[in-house]
């Protein structure tokens, strides 16, 4: 296998190239973080490819099914991918502000990229507004991992907000190009992360 990690570009298709439509649909599923793709093959020439893949998101943004619509073409890797992308988390379509399920087809642009690792903590807020309090605090020298016990939103808030070893590029484009100069011990600026923001400390 291949060393290099794989890196996704994604390329959504909604509306029309929906499995299931409702007009009433104010949201569309957004895209949170997503698990690495299995390394590729060494038999495999190309450094980039697609893959199409109908999906159903449900109403807490997790991928409940996920159907491989054209792979690789190779059994093993194509299995291990649907695996992974079972593990991607979304911000859930929304009806009428209350989040649905919602089947969807993607066509996601495969490129090989050496990942970029960093050890972080988060802070999730429900608005804006929330993130910028927490970032008075901040300021005022209050420490990360009680502010994120009190006030985060996300599941890591029970460990004082730490979210471990990740790759950066599996954030969305937004979040890894605030992180990928960011300084150990230096904190974000609040950043959109579907419906709620994030701020995160590099540990």
């Amino acid at each position: 296998m291949k060393k290099s990690a794989v890196l996704l570009c994604l390329i959504f298709f909604f509306g029309c190239s929906s499995i299931k439509h409702d007009s009433k649909i104010s949201n569309m599923p957004v895209l949170l973080e997503r698990a690495e793709l299995p390394s590729i093959p060494k038999n495999v020439s190309d450094t980039e490819f697609y893959l199409s893949v109908r999906m159903m998101v449900d109403e807490k943004g997790d991928v409940a099914k996920a159907i491989l619509i054209r792979g690789m073409g190779i059994p093993d890797w194509d299995s291990a991918a649907i695996r992974s992308i079972k593990k991607w988390k979304y911000e859930p379509a929304r009806v009428d502000g209350m989040p649905v399920t919602l089947w969807m087809i993607q066509k996601i642009k495969v490129q090989v990229e050496t990942p970029v690792y960093m050890t972080l903590s988060e802070i999730v807020c429900d608005s804006l507004d929330d993130a910028r309090y927490i970032i008075s605090r901040l300021s005022e020298g209050m420490d990360f991992g009680e502010l994120a016990f009190q006030y985060s939103k996300g599941p890591s808030k029970n460990r004082n907000g730490y979210i471990g070893r990740k790759d950066i590029n599996l954030y969305p484009a937004n979040i890894a190009r605030a992180l990928r100069n960011l300084g150990i011990e230096k904190y974000t600026q609040p950043l959109p992360f579907g419906k709620k923001y994030v701020i995160f400390k590099r540990m």
